[in-house]
């Protein structure tokens, strides 16, 4: 019996399949040459004929099976004990799952229970165990080893970098620096620079204690006019036009680490943004909000990006990443959809209240010294009610910004359909030249890239969830044509990301599990890529999705699996086996486009 879970899909997969009868197979000599998107459906990526299964069609919203160290919506049934077929239960597995980071920290606490864990004082000299005869870690090398597991590879990449690890006898891959029981240390690499931005201990503590001296910006806000008036700011750092036509990572949560920008810079981007960081869990001393800003010697221009709603905490959060960073720009998040950041007048709802952004950008403009500030812009909270230009003519006019850049969805939409980009014209119009503009929306392909610089009036580019689904993209931008990249190819980078997962996160078991997790978060949209060779029509869309193909080789096809149990053995082949207990829930409820 087929099943059928989205209509319009199913109509459009239909049509698909009648085209392949009715129509010669379009073929071309040269897999680079275009062909006109508008013979096919929309919505539908153009699989060759050979690649197509010819099965039972079904298209799957839940992606796990039971039994699987995965978990998804379907796997559970309503409050009335009714199925996932249920109109008002569908209705509930869209979107994002709110619930997964409990469900998975729960996990987490399960699995740490049945892990043998070294006493950090047996390793690091001079430290003594504060918890005495309760700790519950292993205070005997020798009898750590015994029982620890076996090593998952024979070279530590920490210690081939670094020349030395300093996760010691706790590194999975510790046999590569353990000789007769003791730690090697060695020269490190010719190339090999520590990560920046790194000491943010001192001032965390200082925050949690109310001790941090936020002088300097607190006498801005008191002094702020309520009519807040155009400034001069003194000369920057970095002028932001000479940035044009750069390739720009977008700043991307949770996915957006330092070890994917790491990878993105090596395949060529040259902007590069953290995650959103929130001002108030900055300020409250966050130590998973603080990692957020270190930075890769790679990453040669790097911003922060800021999230908050209010003045007062944003000018402070300015002024420690200025004074105690190394960072060349601030940019300020006015298009995150989220509500947890909206409903704090942040994202989105900033955008929206022009009173108070004028405020935000003034304090911030003037306790940011000689570092550029840019904004990040939705076109407004409703589909199709664009007036956020109207906002930026006001910014610009009154105390400028050093760059801004136009997402052209509202907070509504999110990513159900393509970028407006008739839109970005009425943004530039409403600049006037001031400050460069640039653009960013279903950017997936060379021919994408150059048409938007050459055909729209903007500076740059900015690139974010095809960064994500190929981050060799960058890649296809410099040499201007899409890359053909084989099963093979994709792996070595998954092993770059994984090798800088261990040196950022750590080569013990927790280190290992973080990866593991991140990792994890990245082939969620890694499966989404279709190999160029396997398309009737080029060039690709983001977001066409394809019936169900199979690759030209069982990697290939492994690859393209939209099974998180698949994604998990993924993750095997470079971090082994997941520990007893391991749960990893996909971030969104359904695999949306």
């Amino acid at each position: 019996m087929i099943r059928f879970k989205n209509l319009n899909f199913l109509l459009h997969l239909l049509c698909y399949f009648d085209f392949l009868l009715l129509f010669p197979v379009i073929m071309t000599e040269d897999p680079q040459a275009e062909v006109e998107m508008e013979t096919w459906p929309p919505g539908v990526a153009p699989i060759k004929k050979e690649f197509l299964i010819p099965r039972e069609i079904e298209v799957k919203e839940g992606n796990s099976e039971p039994g699987d160290p995965v978990e998804s919506a379907d796997s559970e049934k309503n409050e009335n004990g009714k199925g996932k077929n249920d109109r008002r239960n569908r209705k509930d597995r869209r979107g994002i799952d709110k619930n997964r980071e409990k469900r998975m920290a729960k996990a987490r606490a399960e699995m740490k229970k049945n892990i043998v864990r070294l006493c950090p004082s047996v390793i690091l000299p001079g430290r003594t165990c504060r918890y005495g005869d309760k700790c519950i870690c292993e205070h005997s090398i020798e009898k750590y080893l015994g029982q620890k597991e076996p090593d998952l590879g024979e070279k530590c990449f920490i210690f081939d970098r670094a020349g030395k690890c300093q996760y010691s006898y706790a590194c999975r891959f510790g046999q590569a620096h353990i000789q007769d029981g003791k730690q090697l240390e060695k020269e490190p690499a010719a190339d090999y620079v520590p990560l920046l931005n790194t000491e943010s201990m001192p001032i965390q503590i200082a925050m949690r204690k109310k001790q941090f001296d936020f002088s300097r910006a607190d006498e801005i806000v008191n002094n702020l006019p309520e009519q807040v008036g155009a400034m001069e700011r003194e000369k920057l750092r970095l002028n932001m036009r000479d940035l044009a036509g750069k390739p720009y990572l977008a700043p991307l949560t949770t996915v957006g680490n330092l070890p994917f920008r790491r990878l993105c810079v090596k395949l060529g981007a040259g902007i590069t943004c953290s995650e959103m960081a929130i001002a108030t869990s900055l300020l409250q001393g966050n130590p998973s909000e603080w990692s957020l800003v270190k930075r890769h010697p790679s990453e040669k221009i790097f911003g922060v990006q800021l999230a908050g709603g209010f003045p007062d905490s944003m000018a402070r959060a300015a002024q420690i990443l200025v004074d105690k960073f190394d960072i060349d720009f601030i940019d300020v998040n006015l298009g995150c959809p989220l509500d947890v950041v909206n409903d704090k007048g942040g994202g989105c709802v900033l955008g929206t209240r022009p009173n108070r952004l004028l405020k935000v950008v003034s304090v911030m403009n003037q306790v940011m010294k000689d570092v550029p500030l840019t904004l990040k812009f939705r076109y407004g909270m409703k589909e199709g009610v664009r007036d956020t230009h109207m906002v930026m003519k006001k910014v610009v006019e009154t105390c400028p910004p050093q760059m801004i850049t136009v997402h052209p969805r509202s907070k509504e939409q999110r990513y159900t359909r393509p970028a407006e980009w008739d839109y970005i014209p009425t943004c530039a119009e409403a600049i006037g030249g001031k400050i460069p503009l640039w653009g960013c929306g279903d950017i997936y392909s060379p021919q994408d890239y150059y048409d938007k610089l050459e055909n729209y009036p903007i500076d740059g580019v900015m690139i974010g969830r095809s960064g994500l689904i190929k981050p060799w993209v960058f890649k296809e931008f410099e040499e201007k044509s899409l890359w053909d990249i084989s099963a093979t190819e994709r792996l070595d980078f998954y092993r770059e990301f994984v090798n800088y997962g261990l040196e950022h996160w750590g080569s013990d078991d927790a280190g290992v599990e973080t990866t593991r997790r991140f990792f994890l978060e990245w082939l969620s949209f890694t499966h989404r890529y279709v190999p160029v060779g396997l398309l009737e029509v080029l060039p690709p869309k983001i977001n066409n999705r394809p019936p169900a193909y199979r690759g030209r080789n069982e990697l290939e096809t492994l690859l393209a699996s939209d099974k998180s149990s698949d994604w998990v053995q993924i993750t095997e082949m470079f971090l082994g086996k997941v520990p007893e207990g391991f749960l990893f829930v996909p971030k969104h409820k359904a695999n949306a486009y």
